[in-house]
């Protein structure tokens, strides 16, 4: 009897606190939210949603106006301003005059800037005065400066460089830099393309407008879909494209643990499971192997435009999928079951396991004491 009692403490023991480094399997049946306190249902995998899942992008609020406020006409001054750079070429198609000796009827004078008084000197017709000018203007001057030199001159004044209308793109683009806006009218689409565009996909990217003292953020994607994003811009507006990819974490029982990115709507479980390297064959209990995500609630809400309805999140439910990789149909289930971002897969230790570690806890042996140091009187 005496020999089964140590036996029966390690059961007792056993039953009351065994060494994990997580949660049991028969802990998630138990599982409640933490505000609450509702039972967190336990859903097996061949009854969890095997469609497409709702994209990031589409997860903001129906009220959320987005880059819509900051909607504008566009850029479309022409005048020219302190700095700007332009280039001169004059024409003349008489037989005689300025170009008589020259084969050519054209004659290109180059590239000059407007300077901070906001005067331009120009060749034949000296010093003008140019700024709040438009480029139209200009020409008819220098054509009422030629005349004298030329027989039937004429001029074309364009605008190559203008540094006081430009806009700043930086962030997750490949090739931030300064930009000048032009008479096209470029919207936020044409900013990221003169950029070399996001290094990242629509879906895993967010675009931040800054004018003045406004800010506003949304989704690459939602700029894309939804023309009333993709707003006119400003001299000095500022662009600033972050990476946002989704995410999911591996705990317990996998050969690799840890955070990783994905690209929304391209991650099955089966390829999150490859991704955690698989279960540990000397831990892993193949039998109980879960996904713990927050899901999404949404409700379909008609945006100003009837055209364009917005899904809304209005809620998150907490849910667990449990997989049994024991049964080869979860197996082809999970070639199509869709991540989400923010999802959890855990691996649960087997029993066993957890019995061994309890075991071994009690089979170390007594502490000793130190040996004396050789050569030392021991008293």
């Amino acid at each position: 009897m005496r020999k089964l009692a140590p036996l029966v403490l390690v059961a007792v023991l056993s039953a009351c606190a065994r060494p994990s480094d997580g949660p049991t399997a028969g802990g998630f049946y138990n599982a409640t939210a933490p505000q609450s306190n509702e039972r967190i249902p336990v859903v097996r995998l061949s009854e969890a949603p095997m469609g497409p899942v709702a994209a990031t992008p589409l997860a903001y609020a129906a009220t959320d106006p987005g880059l819509s406020l900051m909607r504008s006409s566009g850029f479309a001054d022409t005048r020219l301003r302190r700095g700007d750079v332009i280039e001169v070429t004059i024409l003349d198609t008489g037989e005689e005059g300025l170009f008589s000796s020259t084969q050519s009827k054209t004659l290109n004078l180059g590239r000059f800037t407007v300077d901070s008084t906001g005067n331009v000197t120009l060749p034949f017709v000296g010093k003008q005065r140019v700024v709040d000018s438009s480029t139209e203007a200009l020409q008819t001057r220098i054509v009422t400066g030629l005349k004298g030199s030329a027989v039937n001159p004429q001029a074309v004044v364009t605008v190559v460089d203008r540094p006081s209308s430009g806009i700043t793109v930086n962030g997750d683009v490949r090739a931030a830099g300064r930009f000048p806006l032009t008479a096209r009218k470029e919207r936020v689409l044409d900013a990221v393309a003169l950029a070399g565009g996001a290094s990242s996909a629509p879906g895993s990217a967010t675009v931040t407008l800054m004018r003045g003292k406004q800010r506003a953020t949304v989704p690459l994607q939602r700029v894309i879909d939804d023309n009333k994003q993709n707003v006119y811009l400003l001299p000095d507006d500022q662009i600033y494209v972050d990476k946002d990819s989704p995410t999911f974490t591996a705990f317990g029982a996998f050969k690799s643990v840890g955070e990783f990115e994905f690209e929304p709507g391209r991650l099955t479980l089966a390829q999150a499971l490859g991704r955690a390297g698989g279960l540990l064959d000397d831990r892993a209990d193949a039998r109980n192997f879960y996904v713990l995500r927050s899901q999404p609630v949404f409700t379909q809400v008609a945006a100003a435009n009837a055209k364009t309805p917005v899904p809304a999140v209005v809620s998150t439910k907490p849910v667990i999928y449990r997989v049994d990789l024991k049964d080869v149909s979860n197996l082809a289930l999970m070639q199509r079951f869709q991540m989400m971002d923010g999802d959890i897969i855990y691996a649960s230790n087997a029993s066993l396991v957890d019995f061994a570690k309890l075991f071994n806890v009690y089979q170390k042996s007594v502490p000793t004491a130190a040996a004396p140091i050789p050569g030392s009187s021991g008293n």
